[in-house]
């Protein structure tokens, strides 16, 4: 959990919302410059809540409810990763240099290796939790796998993961994390229709202003739904007339169930099975488009761990390899429920987690994968972004260009392996990024 921050409370010195506490005052006339830019930034965002009056009314919000929220409603200036107009409207002020310089962040983003995700004592304390959890909740765990096919266990893997089951402090007014983001966010039409999904929970008095808390990214509730998800997948399962995802656990957990259910999840089939891989094998096989029947993946040699055997009658399923560190790291056959979780949250390493710590609740799996997270070399989110890029002008398919190695970015640098006669990892090197770079300066 984040530590928060502690600024200042009074209005000469709002630059503290974007400086770390103990920062330096600013001189009078940096603090009336600052003062000056964002009174304007202000008026201009009340004059866009208001235009958003139309698209709320098509939602269904009352002009009452609108007006009841809207009215007085301010930016949060505390949120991280905003983009602060420049001007401040059309004729305002220019964004202040210091306030510019204070919202860069202080550190470059590294490009993590997957294995730190996976601390052992974090899944481990998790799973024993969860398995408390199932105990203190198991009639309402057991009516909800019932009612939507999902294992219990996986419902409560997510709990556990998203708010450490209720110890996470959502610390934020939802509807003006909505709001902020959507008008100075990185997402802003996303978040536009975030704040008015989040218009429509108080219209129909799901929550309260002051009961509708959130994370600075907007996701609420034990188990975080952004608002449009609240709305699509929204379940009431106390039969009280509230889907209360903040105080009823029941009702969130039901949510959850239903939003894996809706989005696909076959209760027939497990999430993943960990495996092993042939001597020699071609990473660049990997991903949810290459799909085969399991059988097939056990005719090139793909075995699971610990010497268990597929079931038979799941030879005609199709699955796909997921290698989140590419070779130096444990391999995956994964199920179509495993793209379900990523529904969730789009990353291999959170589906993972949560599958692997929904196993050990249900007591199949010890804390440890089988296969070994080997050391990978870090680098610089921007430049593997480059490097992406500079894939992407060669012809391969990286996916986003956004830092991250996706299993197409894995694929490609596999792909790029072979080409250039480098070891075959399917995972980021400095030979590899390194030379790529380098023919691309040539190539200028």
């Amino acid at each position: 959990m984040r530590k928060r921050a502690i600024f200042a409370a009074i209005a000469g010195l709002a630059l503290a919302a974007l400086l770390p506490s103990g920062a330096r005052a600013l001189a009078a006339p940096a603090q009336d410059e600052i003062a000056v830019y964002k009174k304007s930034v202000e008026q201009r965002f009340g004059e866009w809540l208001e235009s958003l009056w139309p698209q709320a009314e098509a939602a269904g919000v009352s002009r009452e409810t609108f007006d009841a929220n809207v009215k007085g409603l301010k930016l949060n200036w505390t949120l991280p990763h905003l983009v602060l107009p420049d001007p401040a409207a059309p004729d305002g002020p220019a964004l202040p240099a210091a306030l510019a310089q204070a919202s860069i962040p202080k550190h470059q983003p590294e490009f993590d290796a997957p294995a730190g995700y996976f601390n052992a004592g974090a899944m481990k304390a998790l799973a024993a939790t969860g398995r408390t959890k199932f105990q203190e909740y198991g009639p309402a765990l057991a009516a909800i796998q019932k009612q939507y096919g999902v294992p219990a266990s996986i419902i409560v893997a997510i709990w556990g993961r998203e708010t450490g089951f209720g110890k996470v402090d959502s610390a934020y007014d939802a509807l003006q994390t909505m709001a902020t983001q959507a008008f100075m966010g990185r997402r802003p039409e996303e978040f536009t229709k975030q704040f008015v999904a989040a218009l429509k929970i108080l219209q129909e008095g799901h929550a309260t202003r002051a009961s509708m808390r959130s994370s600075w990214a907007g996701a609420m509730g034990y188990t975080q739904f952004m608002p449009s998800d609240f709305e699509n997948f929204g379940v009431d399962f106390d039969g009280d007339g509230k889907r209360d995802i903040w105080n009823t656990i029941p009702d969130a957990l039901a949510s959850t169930g239903n939003s894996l259910h809706s989005q696909g999840w076959d209760g027939s089939k497990i999430w993943a099975y960990e495996v092993t891989l042939p001597a020699d094998f071609d990473c660049s096989l990997q991903g949810p488009d290459l799909a085969k029947p399991i059988g097939e993946w056990a005719k090139l040699g793909i075995a699971r761990v610990k010497g268990k055997e597929f079931p038979q009658e799941k030879l005609g399923d199709n699955a796909f390899l997921v290698l989140p560190a590419g070779l130096k790291g444990p391999a995956f056959l994964a199920t179509d429920n495993f793209s379900v979780l990523k529904l969730y949250n789009n990353s291999d390493v959170y589906a993972i987690f949560v599958g692997h710590v929904a196993d050990m609740i249900a007591g199949n799996e010890p804390v440890a994968f089988v296969g070994a997270w080997q050391p990978v070399e870090r680098f610089p989110r921007d430049r593997i972004q480059r490097f992406q890029q500079v894939l992407v002008n060669q012809g391969y398919d990286v996916g986003k260009v956004d830092g991250l190695s996706g299993f197409k970015t894995r694929r490609s640098i596999g792909l790029a392996e072979k080409k250039r006669g480098l070891p075959l990892t399917c995972y980021p090197s400095s030979a590899l990024v390194d030379a790529v770079l380098k023919e691309a300066e040539t190539q200028q």
